[in-house]
C-alpha cells in the first residue's frame, strides 16, 4: 500500500492536542516537537527508526533546548535534507528562534502541525509570515524520496 503526503498530515493531525512533554512521543499523551515528526514517521513507516539500535543511542536524552548541530545531525541521520524551495505537503521545516534553530514542525495545507511548548500541546495553524521568518532548512522523509 503506498502512503501519500496526506495521509502523513492526517497522521499528524490525530496528534493535535497531545500534550507537550520533552522527550515524550505517545500520540495522545505527549509529545514533543521532534517526537511528533517522529511519531509521525514510525507510524506510518515513513522512516526507518529503530530507538535501541546504534544508529539512535547518539540522539536519545537531548536537553530542552536542543543542541542545534546535534539536532541537525540526527535529523539528518533519519531525514533528507532539501532546499526550503522545494518543501512541500507532508515535509518537515526546521525553525529558529533565536540564533541557532531548535525547533521542527510538519507542513500541511493549512500551514504546519507542531509541538508548541509555547501553548504546551500539539497545534495546527497557518505558517503566516511570522512563522516563516523563522525557517531555516527542510526536511522529508525517505519514503518521500523513493515515493513522491
Amino acid at each position: 500500500m503506498t502512503i501519500t503526503r496526506m495521509d502523513a498530515v492526517a497522521e499528524a493531525r490525530g496528534w493535535i492536542g497531545t500534550p507537550f512533554q520533552h522527550q515524550a512521543s505517545l500520540k495522545g499523551v505527549a509529545c514533543d516537537c521532534i517526537g511528533l515528526i517522529k511519531g509521525v514517521g514510525v507510524a506510518l513507516k515513513l522512516v526507518d527508526y529503530d530507538e535501541t539500535s546504534a544508529k539512535a543511542q547518539p540522539f536519545l536524552n537531548y536537553r530542552i533546548m536542543p543542541d542545534s548541530k546535534k539536532m541537525r545531525e540526527g535529523l539528518a541521520a533519519y531525514l533528507v535534507p532539501i532546499s526550503v524551495n522545494e518543501a512541500t505537503l507532508a515535509d518537515i521545516l526546521y525553525l529558529a528562534w533565536t540564533k541557532e534553530p531548535q525547533h521542527v514542525a510538519l507542513i500541511t495545507d493549512r500551514g504546519i502541525i507542531h509541538s508548541y511548548s509555547g501553548v504546551g500541546k500539539v497545534v495546527e495553524h497557518r505558517c503566516d509570515e511570522r512563522w516563516q521568518k523563522h525557517i531555516t532548512a527542510a526536511y522529508r522523509y525517505p519514503y518521500f524520496m523513493e515515493n513522491p
